[in-house]
């Protein structure tokens, strides 16, 4: 629930920050990655290794996240990152308002 109501609050200010600032030009857009593979974290969360329990939770993650995907796989970080310079870029001056899904087809 707390994901959900997150992800609706920030689309819902994506959509209300553009339509106040078009005005003066300026273009507001999110953009809702899906399942990226981004390796190891350099900075663990914690000192504490994870428990098998917690592995098999995390790649229970992966797995949904990959079946969901109409492209059967996780992005790669660039992958990401070309959708956000596109929106930012020139390329994009009539795009305003708008949740850009990177997530291989997956919408949720």
């Amino acid at each position: 629930m707390p994901y959900a109501a997150a992800k609706g609050g920030v689309n819902a200010l994506t959509v209300c920050m553009a339509f106040e600032n078009a005005k003066y030009g300026i273009r507001v857009n999110a953009v809702a990655p899906g399942g990226t593979d981004v390796g190891e974290r350099r900075i663990p969360r914690n000192s504490e290794t994870m428990s098998q329990l917690e592995k098999e939770w995390y790649q229970a993650i992966v797995d949904e996240a990959t079946e969901l995907s109409f492209m059967k796989r996780y992005s790669v970080p660039e992958e990401q990152a070309n959708a956000i310079l596109f929106l930012a870029s020139d390329e994009a001056s009539y795009i305003t308002g708008t949740i850009l899904s990177v997530g291989g087809g997956y919408q949720g």
